[in-house]
């Protein structure tokens, strides 16, 4: 029992300790060149996900959003898949299924290419800032 708590904490200050570089994606992480700006920010209930397509891709491609809602280790579930559309170059999604306001992990996959960015966090806010 001590055990599994010691391994939680370990795990749990050391998502705090890399949180700000997790805040962005892109050319410093591990993944592809395609994709820059990989970014979540946080919002009333919700995560607003955003990247951009730097480099065209071939036809067949598509993004798939995974989630993970404890661990930046995973595990990760797919959340959403996003066609990609040749003229578009930035693309959005808001992520409205969170069940509490905790930190979420996000990993963008480019399906088609092999390429995987992220994680990136995000702590949805449930209550309104007091006026």
């Amino acid at each position: 029992m001590m055990r599994h708590l010691f391994a939680v904490i370990v795990v749990a200050l050391l998502a705090i300790m890399t949180l700000p570089v997790m805040a962005t994606s892109g050319d410093k992480d591990s993944g592809g060149t395609s994709i820059s700006d990989f970014k979540a920010q946080s919002l009333h209930r919700a995560v607003e996900l955003k990247w951009t397509v730097k480099i065209p891709f071939k036809k067949g491609v598509t993004f798939q959003i995974l989630r993970s809602d404890y661990f930046v280790e995973g595990p990760y579930e797919k959340i959403a898949t996003i066609p990609y559309v040749k003229e578009d170059i930035e693309y959005t999604y808001f992520d409205k299924s969170m069940r509490s306001e905790s930190r979420y992990y996000y990993k963008l996959v480019v399906i088609g290419s092999g390429e995987t960015y992220g994680p990136i966090a995000a702590r949805p806010f449930f209550s309104l800032p007091s006026t």
